[in-house]
């Protein structure tokens, strides 16, 4: 009885910190974060309201210079490049293309983020070639909690705040809903501002205005201030408005619908820009394929988590109760004195 009690009592220890390990160790620190071969693909569907091309633009070509209701594909891929530690090198970029197939324009950037809080890090290897971002940048923290956080705005590199609405059933499960809007802002990324015009003639946008597509009140004082033969400097502006569903356990957007705004306009002294002319207007919804696969990468994801983060520390502390109870009932049989050979001539057992 003795052996027996001291190895269920030793088995049943065992089982209790496996519980403890799993529960407040193992799962946050190693399942529940970014996985080192995370490499996640969404599509989006909306329609370009209006979007100017700058090249038609440049030459004077106002006829081909604004295209409207437009159907567009944006491409978003996250792909994880490198870990070291919890914190991940990953790779983000965005394609746009028109119905017909036609490249609008991409961006790519790189990011060293937090694998649990998702959240932009200056702590990683210096060999890493990231974007200095802050906040928020591709996917939401693992878990997601009911407050507000801090988003990264690539087109502008500046924050915006994550606001939280309400918890909801959307696409078949429950999500936290969140609101993000980027007042107008100077556009500051320089893989977009090279695709637009630093500057125009000044013969081109008196042009521009006669076309309808720069307000005519604007003419008298842009001929003042630049005559004939002289380049106006141009600036850009971004504004949007985007609502995100999110899986609370796993931090991944279920769901996500944006409407944005580019503007064109004067860039005058201290970063400002007058706006002008608007280059792109559009919205966008992530497509039910993608949704579908949120759905089930949200589900797989979570279901790891609460099996390695729950179930199995709860049966394990089960097990562990079960043995603790076994070796106590063993150790007091064990104590249990033995009967004296008189009582045994007397016939008790």
């Amino acid at each position: 009885m003795r052996k027996a009690a001291i190895a269920c009592g030793a088995v049943g220890l065992v089982f209790f910190l496996a519980a403890g390990l799993l529960a407040f160790w193992i799962t946050p620190a190693f399942i529940a974060r970014l996985p080192a071969d995370s490499n996640t693909t969404r599509t989006y569907t909306g329609t370009i309201q209006r979007v100017v091309n700058p090249v038609a633009l440049k030459r004077g070509d106002f006829a081909a210079a604004v295209t409207t209701n437009v159907p567009q594909t944006i491409r978003h891929q996250v792909t994880v490049q490198q870990t070291s530690g919890n914190t991940a090198l990953v790779k983000d970029s965005n394609t746009v293309t028109t119905g017909s197939g036609q490249r609008i324009g991409a961006v790519t950037e790189h990011y060293a983020v937090d694998r649990t809080s998702l959240e932009a890090t200056t702590s990683h290897p210096s060999d890493w070639a990231v974007s200095r971002a802050k906040g928020l940048t591709v996917n939401w923290p693992i878990p997601t909690s009911r407050q507000n956080y801090t988003g990264w705005e690539n087109l502008t590199q500046t924050t915006v705040p994550l606001k939280y609405v309400r918890q909801e059933q959307h696409a078949g499960i429950n999500t936290y809903m969140y609101q993000a809007t980027v007042p107008t802002t100077p556009i500051k990324n320089p893989q977009v501002l090279a695709s637009l015009p630093a500057s125009l003639p000044a013969s081109v946008v008196q042009q521009a205005a006669r076309a309808g597509l720069v307000p005519s009140s604007l003419v008298p004082s842009l001929s003042k201030a630049f005559p004939p033969g002289s380049s106006v400097p141009l600036g850009y502006t971004y504004e949007a408005t985007t609502t995100y569903w999110v899986a609370p356990a796993t931090g991944i957007v279920v769901d996500q619908s944006t409407s944005e705004q580019q503007t064109g306009g004067l860039a005058v002294a201290g970063g400002k820009v007058i706006p002008v002319l608007p280059v792109l207007a559009d919205t966008y919804k992530q497509s039910p394929s993608s949704v579908r696969a949120a759905v089930s990468d949200a589900n797989n994801g979570g279901g790891t988590i609460t099996t390695w983060g729950t179930t199995v520390p709860i049966i394990c502390a089960c097990a562990g109760f079960v043995l603790l109870v076994l070796a106590a009932v063993f150790a007091l049989r064990g104590r249990r004195p033995a009967a004296t050979p008189f009582a045994r001539r007397a016939g008790v057992p």
